[in-house]
């Protein structure tokens, strides 16, 4: 009788999708990921690794107008500084309560993020541009799309912009709607800022390999 070991098994099938998706014309940076992981490591590297060490304030401006501190926008902010304290190595985040209270005493026009960042004291500024935010698929189904451009200014470089990204679409689920029975729409809203706060923190702080893979998986059950 044989007797197969789980890490064995584990590489086998690992090694061989590796060499499937490279031999079929496949992506090669997934293959190069998945020999990573076979070789032992699970980390993926951030794109950008400039927050380290500095003062950073996260600001989040909607083309829609619901504003407040429980609107869509406040609370991803909110979100992603949290993501980033507790996956960044070494970043101090200025509290966003501290941000919004400078918005709310300088009648901030939304038009320059770099006022923010003079205002509380701040080495750099994480941008977030939301745009053709909707939470619904008809009436009883939820599904969540947004178009987001994250941008980070430099303030110790007269503002200057340090780090751009957009996400064209980003969708929650990725495979299809959820029915408006199986949770509340805030329980949905929920899950939604916190799958893309943590898509916003990979460009920053290194993440698992595994979380790439993960992001529906959060959206089944209420």
């Amino acid at each position: 009788m044989f007797v197969v070991h789980r890490r064995s098994l584990q590489n086998a099938l690992f090694l061989g999708l590796a060499v499937v998706v490279a031999t079929s014309g496949g992506c090669v940076g997934l293959t190069a990921q998945l020999l990573y992981w076979f070789h032992g490591g699970n980390k993926i590297d951030p794109e950008f690794k400039g927050l380290k060490d500095k003062r950073i304030a996260v600001v989040c401006v909607s083309n829609t107008s619901s504003f407040g501190p429980d609107s869509f926008c406040s609370l991803l902010e909110r979100r992603v500084a949290a993501a980033l304290r507790e996956q960044g190595d070494k970043i101090d985040l200025v509290p966003p309560d501290e941000v919004a209270d400078w918005i709310d005493s300088n009648d901030w026009n939304q038009m320059d993020y770099r006022e923010i960042g003079r205002g509380v004291n701040a080495d750099m500024v994480v941008g977030l541009d939301l745009g053709g935010l909707r939470l619904h698929e008809g009436q009883t189904l939820y599904q969540g799309r947004v178009t987001l451009t994250v941008t980070v200014y430099d303030m110790e470089d007269g503002g200057k912009v340090a780090f751009r990204r957009t996400i064209p679409d980003f969708t929650f689920p990725q495979n299809g709607p959820r029915h408006a029975t199986e949770m509340s729409e805030a329980r949905f809203r929920s899950l939604f800022i916190e799958v893309l706060s943590k898509h916003v923190a990979k460009y920053f702080c290194a993440y698992d390999f595994e979380e790439d893979f993960a992001r529906d998986a959060m959206g089944v059950g209420g």
